[in-house]
């Protein structure tokens, strides 16, 4: 696995709400701060508006 934000080898893969993410030792970043769960964590209404619950995956 390689750092998206720096590609380093130094990463750490966690669990996290059910999701692996990853954490680089090396340049500090952090999956979680990116990776959106809720819709309630979403900061624009365009984005709100795209998450519906009862859409189905095709």
């Amino acid at each position: 696995m390689r750092c998206p934000k720096c590609s380093s080898t130094d990463v750490k893969v966690i669990n996290y709400l059910g999701a692996k993410v990853k954490l680089c030792n090396k340049c500090g970043y952090d999956e979680r701060d990116v990776l959106e769960q809720y819709p309630s964590e979403k900061t624009s209404q365009k984005a709100k508006g795209r998450y519906n619950v009862y859409k189905s995956r095709v």
